[in-house]
């Protein structure tokens, strides 16, 4: 853009001058050198026109790719961002996980005393089951007496059973029978109650018939005696 300028200056002057050649005569000679270097000056402003038009694809060209080049910058930049985050955060999570590992040493430290512990105690009691294992065992062979015992006095069980029921019957039988004789015997209470009433009734009437007639004989009895006297 510098030299077209310089050019379009040196054109207007190589103007003027011509101008002012073709107003003078007596310089004929040198309009000719002023048009040759016209020409000359024309052929190197389209060239430099062309230069400008390629300068200026160019230029466009780059500002496009500049404009890309920043996107994709911005792009870096937020993704760098990001990635500055995920590390202050995973550098957070390593410190956490160090933290954790050292309490994990520590809990396994703790962890293994204790499986020791258990160890030892798994050991005495497997020793403490051999042994009930082999009480239970000995205790097995008595449970099995005994179910034989009790499958014995089941059977007795089930004899005596059906033998008391046999008595029980036997027994409400006699029960039957001991109300139905306490019945009769009420019965026959009553019948000899109502029979001594009468009897002690008669006897009664008897016993004054026969007072009265006392009464009488000892009536007679003393006229007899005045009358002997």
């Amino acid at each position: 853009q510098q030299e077209k300028e310089d050019l379009q200056e040196k054109m207007k002057l190589r103007e003027h001058l011509s101008q002012t050649a073709g107003k003078s005569e007596a310089t004929p000679a040198p309009s000719k050198n002023i048009d040759l270097e016209m020409k000359q000056l024309h052929c190197k402003l389209k060239n430099s026109n062309n230069e400008i038009t390629k300068q200026l694809t160019t230029i466009k060209s780059l500002k496009k790719e500049v404009q890309e080049k920043e996107e994709r910058i911005l792009e870096l930049q937020a993704k760098i961002s990001r990635l500055e985050r995920d590390l202050n955060m995973k550098r957070q999570l390593i410190e956490d996980l160090r933290s954790h590992l050292k309490t994990s040493q520590e809990n396994e430290k703790t962890s293994n005393e204790t499986l020791e512990s258990l160890e030892r105690k798994v050991k005495a009691l497997t020793e403490d089951c051999m042994n009930k294992k082999t009480s239970v065992d000995s205790l097995k062979q008595r449970l099995n007496v005994a179910t034989k015992e009790k499958s014995q006095y089941e059977q007795k069980y089930h004899k005596t059973k059906d033998e008391l029921e046999k008595k029980n019957l036997k027994l409400t039988n006699l029960e039957s029978k001991m109300i139905e004789t306490e019945r009769a015997k009420t019965e026959l209470e009553t019948t000899a109650s109502q029979q001594l009433h009468d009897l002690a009734k008669q006897s009664r009437q008897a016993l004054e018939t026969v007072q009265k007639k006392l009464l009488l004989t000892s009536d007679k009895v003393e006229e007899f005696t005045t009358f002997v006297k």
